[in-house]
C-alpha cells in the first residue's frame, strides 16, 4: 500500500497547527500538557510565512488548535491571510472564553467551521474537563454559533465514563443542531498518561467500533467522523470509511504522507498528536521553519520515515502476523506509540480483538 500512496505523492493537504500552547484549562486528557505558552513561539510574521509556504505546498484544509487558538491574540489574522490564500480554515477550542464577539470575528475572517470539545453528558465531560460548570460554557458557545451563522462541530473523546452515553449523547447533538462529530479515543500520553483508569479497555473496541459504524450509516445528525484511531477492517470497515474516496478503506496512517502537524514553536511533524518535547520525545519531529524552509523539511529524504518508508519488518506481535499489515501498518502511530513505542501493535485494533477474542467466530 505504501508503494501505492508513492505514486499519489506525499502532499501537505491536511494541516493541523497548534497556534499557541498556551490554554485556560488543564484537561486530564490533554496530549500536549498545554498550560503555558511555549518560550519561542512564531511571530506573526513567522506565521504569515509559514501561511504562505502551507499554501504554495498545496494544503487544502488546515485546523487551528492548541492549547487553545483563541487565546493567541492574532489568530484572526493568521486565520484571514489562510482564507484568503484558498485554505479551508477550521478551528477547534475548548469553549472557555468564547463569547458573541468571537463568533462575530471567526464569521468575519472566513471559518469555515468550529469545532467544539464536548465529552459527553454533564458529569463525564466536566470530570474530564476538570472545570465544573464547563459543559454548561461549551452549550453557550454552540448556541453562540447557531445565532452568528458559524457552522460547528463538536469532538468527544471517549473515555471509560462516556462510552456508554454515546449512542443517546449522538441524539442530544442532534437536537442542539450540530452537523458534524468527531469520535476519538483517549491515548494514554500527556495528561491522560497519569489517568489510565480513565482509558477504555481495547475489548471495547468490539463495542466501539460497530456503534460507530451502525451510526455512521443510520442518515440522522450529526455526521459522525471517526478519528484515525477507530476501526481497522473486519465488517465495519465499510461504514467507517468515505464511499466515494478514492480509496474507501483505511490504508494507514496519513502523518507525514498528506497530513501535517505544525507546533507554534516552527517544529514540524507528521501529526500534531504526535509527542515531542513536552513527552521528553524527540523521535517524530522532522524539523523547525526557523532553520530549514517547510518544503525541504517535507520533501527530504528520510522524513517521515516511520510511515514513508515502511516495510513489514516494522510490525510486531499482532500486526506482524495480520493479512492486512502492508494496508494497515498498524493503524494510528499515536496508539502505538503510547502502547508500545516505537513497535507497531496496536491493541486497539477492531480486527485484533474481534479475532483474538472470538476465534470461533472466525
Amino acid at each position: 500500500m505504501i508503494k501505492l500512496l508513492r505514486r499519489y505523492g506525499f502532499h501537505p493537504r491536511v494541516a493541523v497547527w497548534e497556534l499557541t500552547l498556551r490554554c485556560n484549562m488543564n484537561c486530564r486528557h490533554c496530549g500536549s500538557r498545554a498550560g503555558k505558552a511555549r518560550e519561542d513561539e512564531l511571530t506573526t510574521e513567522e506565521a504569515q510565512q509559514l501561511c504562505r509556504d502551507l499554501a504554495a505546498m498545496g494544503c487544502k484544509y488546515l485546523t487551528l488548535s492548541g492549547g487553545e487558538p483563541t487565546l493567541r491574540e492574532d489568530w484572526p489574522m493568521i486565520a484571514r491571510t489562510l482564507v484568503e490564500l484558498g485554505v479551508t480554515v477550521g478551528m477547534i477550542s475548548n469553549g472557555k472564553a468564547w463569547s458573541d464577539e468571537t463568533t462575530r470575528t471567526a464569521k468575519s475572517v472566513g471559518l469555515e467551521s468550529v469545532a467544539f470539545s464536548l465529552d459527553g453528558f454533564e458529569q463525564s465531560h466536566d470530570h474530564l474537563r476538570r472545570v465544573p460548570g464547563h459543559f454548561q460554557k461549551v452549550l453557550e458557545a454552540l448556541e453562540s454559533c447557531r445565532r452568528g451563522g458559524l457552522r460547528v462541530s463538536v469532538v468527544t473523546t471517549v473515555t471509560r465514563e462516556n462510552l456508554s452515553e454515546l449512542e443517546r449523547f449522538r441524539d442530544y447533538l442532534g437536537e442542539l443542531g450540530v452537523g458534524r462529530w468527531q469520535v476519538q479515543i483517549a491515548t494514554p500520553t500527556g495528561n491522560m498518561a497519569d489517568h489510565r483508569e480513565l482509558v477504555i479497555d481495547p475489548a471495547d473496541m468490539l463495542v466501539l467500533v460497530p456503534l460507530v459504524a451502525t451510526m455512521r450509516r443510520d442518515g440522522k445528525r450529526p455526521k459522525v467522523f471517526p478519528g484515525h484511531d477507530i476501526g481497522y477492517f473486519g465488517a465495519p470497515e465499510e461504514d467507517l470509511r468515505d464511499p466515494h474516496a478514492t480509496i474507501p478503506f483505511w490504508t494507514g496512517c496519513s502523518a507525514g504522507c498528506s497530513v501535517i502537524g505544525i507546533e507554534s514553536n516552527g517544529n514540524i511533524k507528521g501529526c500534531l498528536s504526535l509527542p515531542s518535547s513536552m513527552e521528553d520525545v524527540d523521535a517524530f519531529v522532522e524539523g523547525n521553519i526557523r532553520e530549514t524552509p517547510l518544503r525541504e523539511i517535507w520533501a527530504r529524504e528520510g522524513a517521515f520515515s516511520y510511515n514513508r518508508n515502511f516495510t513489514i519488518d516494522l510490525l510486531g506481535g499482532f500486526c506482524r502476523t495480520c493479512d492486512y499489515g502492508d494496508i494497515c501498518r498498524g493503524g494510528c502511530t499515536w496508539t502505538n506509540f503510547a502502547e508500545k513505542g516505537l513497535v507497531r501493535d496496536n491493541p486497539y485494533c477492531y480486527w485484533r480483538q474481534w479475532k483474538t477474542r472470538l476465534p470461533d467466530r472466525v
